[in-house]
């Protein structure tokens, strides 16, 4: 129902509506009926926790109690001094049951249905060979978890990643691939939502490879991947959701860690403090990394036709190029009673990019019998720049009540970038050194955003849960560029007023959802949901005046299904409905002109991607912790937002006729269909060693209307294995490789592949550690050969991409820290220590 009016109200009208809702919902919330305690249920669990060796009690031991399938204790007790527990007051139903101690590994009861008192059998405890100082890490987290909704890469459990960036750790998950470039794609697909603990970041607005390159892998705790989105999330990204977790605590005290990295190809460090009192915590970060200098020899053979004959165009260069960024924030998290919290937080995120190099050049051009008629041998001396400076605030106020799992959260996120692209040419006749063209540019920009959202989940029961929420995401981009051209009678370069422009770009999206989570047949867990985004958009460009943008409203429901089996397998059926809105590069008619022959600029008329996706998989986890998931996908996108290339004899920018050029942009192509295979195995083939084999099959069914041929089938293959062997407590090695193949695309993509070894030796009684870690040991370059075709158009292009690294790390980690029960537990059924 609140969705219905959006197709037929304008968007203040479809918000005020929306708001009304929300104010109703909120409203009502303080005087919903909460659970009395004649609900709960009749069952009680007691037992003893021992020492495995002594036989002696552990007194304050943790007594969780989860519901199947949860992550959230429902129950929770502690032991007494003779090491007994007692949780009353339990319903009928299926549990897992988790006992943790202070240097001890946890203790674990899966599958438990519970329908009349149980009395367990001792629990033994076994004490942990390694412990932090002050510190004891109770739970032991996979590299890879294959959960209901997502899969989770723990990152702070990679050690070939480590010393390295975001990028780096991306290249090793199921379902993922990074070209050498650092761009990503989530089963074959680069339309990605990137999150950075759970909420979107200004800092991908430009450039996501770039982003990820500045994000130090010592900064993240863990990587989530959610190929099916639930309504809650924004409908963006045709392929899906990765969100980035950082690292944080919430244990009493002060603690902290220091990481220092140092390579051939890569350096980064990062620090990150924590303190907690009570109720009130603190964290502050920083992060730098650089990619050094490096050459990376580079050619394109071009060969176009017209109806005069044909031109070829050679180019070769060797192209320096370095990146920088750094990070830093504070945060805090402050718990204003049991069933309020309030955090915040703020920071700054930088990163820029640098290439400069010198291309020699030949251009022939041919008459219709193939006799050679011109003949033109210049240099082109080149430089393009990129620097982005985001500050980043974030203020969220959640509230839960006295129903377990009912809460409310409103929450503030804003960003704030300045970013600015600079290119300089300038072109030479070989024969006498003389400088007859040439041009440079200055493009600075701004982009806002700011979010603001309200979400509410409430259950019914305790098989039926209702969430809702709605959402306001203001975009603003502004952007300049004055563009100046050499005149070579005078040797001065003059603004060229065609070229330069000013431009004014917003957005705003109106979002709301509802969705549900239930059980269906005593068979089918099912979350279903329908989201309903309205967007509207302006744009004012001064060489075009306004452009009128039409408002669209997109319904976007999801569900899936899944089946659990009694042996902890599930199957499950999913399906999303996706959008993809063109970002600042995309829509920015900026004429990137660092290169004549070949100009890239944005398309301001780009209509958003929409994508329906299909999945279903088959999970199976073994006793002995290995893990094996399948999963079959259909992915479908119009129309579809695809780059493309167009050759032009002539072409005229202003003033200035350029000859022989390629422009490259991106369009609403027809459509794209994606159907493959995904499998993913975790082998623990001994308490040693471990294999991580992938392996990803695909078809790429492609109707561009810009194209010739307009229908293209590509098929796609990626692989990668990981293998880990721990010697000891103290030494473990890994080594890891990958391989995506090329595929067609208006001619052909170039293939990657790489390949590392790591070691990682534990320091200070696990207070430290020192590791290294090498990539491509014997290969200087990645050599890329990839062919670009058009109408009358062939390229032939190669580059040697830098990529053999061998790099040194170090962390350290220090404080003082206390375990104690988080306050969330007093959120539960909280049953006190046993007097008997």
């Amino acid at each position: 129902m609140c969705f219905y009016f959006a197709t037929h109200f304008t968007a203040p009208d479809y918000m005020r509506k929306i708001l009304f809702l929300f104010l109703l919902i909120t409203t009502s919330i303080y005087s919903y009926p909460q659970e009395t305690s004649n609900q709960r249920g009749s069952i009680k669990i007691s037992g003893r926790v021992l020492d495995s060796i002594t036989r002696q009690s552990l007194e304050f031991a943790t007594v969780s109690v989860f519901k199947a399938e949860s992550i959230k204790p429902v129950y929770v007790s502690t032991t007494n001094a003779k090491g007994a527990f007692a949780l009353s007051g339990i319903k009928e139903g299926n549990y897992k049951i988790i006992v943790e101690f202070i240097g001890y590994h946890s203790f674990t009861i899966n599958d438990l249905y519970l329908k009349n008192n149980v009395s367990l059998k001792d629990i033994l405890l076994t004490k942990k060979t390694e412990t932090l100082s002050h510190v004891t890490v109770t739970s032991k987290r996979e590299l890879i978890e294959n959960k209901i909704d997502k899969l989770v890469f723990n990152v702070d459990k990679d050690i070939t990643s480590q010393g390295g960036v975001a990028t780096d750790a991306l290249k090793k998950i199921p379902m993922v691939t990074v070209d050498a470039d650092g761009n990503v794609e989530l089963l074959g697909n680069s339309s990605i939502l990137f999150l950075i603990n759970g909420r979107p970041s200004g800092i991908f607005a430009n450039s996501v490879a770039d982003a990820l390159q500045s994000i130090p892998n010592s900064q993240i705790q863990s990587i989530e991947v959610i190929t099916s989105p639930s309504a809650k999330y924004d409908a963006s990204g045709t392929g899906g959701i990765i969100n980035i977790v950082l690292k944080k605590t919430r244990m009493q005290g002060f603690n902290s860690n220091l990481n220092l990295a140092a390579g051939t190809r890569l350096e980064n460090g990062s620090i990150n403090i924590n303190w907690r009192h009570n109720n009130f915590g603190i964290n502050v970060f920083g992060s730098g990394n650089a990619q050094l200098e490096a050459l990376t020899p580079n050619g394109m053979d071009r060969i176009t036709t017209d109806s005069t004959g044909s031109y070829r165009l050679l180019q070769t260069s060797a192209t320096n190029f370095s990146r920088n960024g750094y990070k830093t924030g504070l945060g805090i998290d402050w718990e204003l009673s049991k069933k309020d919290n309030i955090t915040a937080s703020a920071g700054l995120h930088h990163f820029a990019y640098y290439n400069n190099g010198l291309n020699d050049q030949t251009s022939l051009q041919y008459d219709l019998t193939g006799n050679e008629i011109y003949n033109l041998n210049s240099l082109r001396d080149f430089t393009n720049q990129f620097s982005m400076n985001s500050f980043e605030s974030s203020l969220i106020y959640k509230r839960k009540f006295k129903k377990e799992n009912q809460e409310l959260e409103i929450a503030y996120q804003g960003s704030f970038d300045n970013n600015n692209t600079y290119y300089d040419q300038s072109q030479y006749y070989q024969s006498n050194n003389v400088l007859f063209d040439g041009s440079h540019s200055l493009n600075p920009g701004k982009e806002n955003e700011i979010d603001l959202s309200i979400d509410y989940k409430h259950p019914l029961n305790d098989h039926f849960t209702i969430e809702t929420g709605y959402k306001n995401i203001f975009q603003s981009i502004i952007s300049n560029a004055d563009v100046f051209m050499l005149n070579a009678s005078s040797g001065n370069y003059l603004k060229d007023n065609y070229q330069s422009y000013t431009s004014n770009y917003s957005r705003v999206v109106y979002a709301g959802y509802i969705a549900a989570t239930f059980s269906a047949f005593n068979f089918f867990e099912i979350k279903a949901g329908l989201r309903n985004e309205y967007t509207t958009s302006k744009a004012n460009y001064s060489n075009a005046l306004n452009v009128p943008l039409p408002d669209y409203n997109n319904f976007a429901p999801s569900f899936v299904i899944s089946h659990p089996f009694k042996n902890k397998q599930v199957l499950k059926f999913a399906y999303s409905y996706r959008i993809e809105r063109p970002d600042y590069r995309d829509l920015n008619p900026f004429m990137n002109l660092s290169d004549p022959h070949n100009i890239v600029t944005g398309n301001p008329n780009l209509q958003p991607e929409i994508g329906h996706n299909f999945e279903l998989s088959f999970n199976k986890p073994f006793d002995n912790g290995s893990n094996l998931n399948i999963l079959l996908f259909y992915q479908h996108q119009s129309p579809d937002i695809k780059p493309y290339i167009t050759y032009y004899p002539t072409y005229k920018i202003g003033d200035s006729t350029y000859t022989d050029v390629t422009v490259s942009t991106r369009a609403n192509i027809s459509s794209e269909v994606r159907a493959g295979a995904n499998i993913s195995l975790s082998w623990i083939v001994n308490k040693k060693f471990t294999l991580r084999p992938n392996v990803m099959i695909f078809n790429r069914f492609l109707k561009n209307i810009y194209a010739d041929p307009q229908i293209i089938n590509s098929f796609g293959f990626r692989t990668n294995i990981n293998a880990t062997y721990t010697f000891n407590n103290k030494w473990i090695v890994e080594t890891f490789g990958n391989y995506n193949l090329g595929m067609k695309w208006q001619g052909r993509q170039p293939t990657m592949y790489s390949y590392t070894f790591a070691a990682r030796r534990q320091l200070f009684k696990s207070k430290g550690s020192i590791g290294v870690v090498i990539v491509n040991a014997f290969n200087r370059y990645i050599h890329q050969e990839s062919l670009a075709l058009a109408n009358n158009l062939v390229t032939n292009s190669y580059r040697d991409m830098p990529y053999r690294s061998f790099g040194i790390s170090f962390t350290y980690k220090f404080g003082n820290l206390k375990f104690t029960k988080s306050k969330d537990a007093e959120n539960y059924l909280y049953a006190p220590p046993s007097e008997n």
